[in-house]
């Protein structure tokens, strides 16, 4: 599974199935590759701003992918309408 930061800030990530658990920090437009949570039930993946000035100061956000795959990815970014 490909996480990617599509936002203008850091992100720190949480990446989480029955079996383990991962976490880190992402620089925008960068990625982070777990292939080891391919092909699993109920991966979590989480993402939460992390400025320099306020690291925790924004709720994380969390989404739960019932069944993944190679080439699964989850992106997070700001879009503008």
């Amino acid at each position: 599974m490909t996480l990617f930061n599509n936002t203008p800030n850091p992100a720190f990530y949480g990446i989480s199935s029955s079996n383990s658990g991962d976490c880190g920090t992402l620089d925008p437009n960068q990625t982070a590759d777990w292939p080891g949570y391919d092909n699993q039930t109920n991966v979590t993946v989480s993402f939460r701003a992390n400025t320099k000035s306020s690291p925790n100061e924004y709720p994380p956000f969390s989404v739960t992918i019932p069944a993944s795959g190679t080439g699964t990815t989850v992106t997070i970014g700001l879009y503008q309408e």
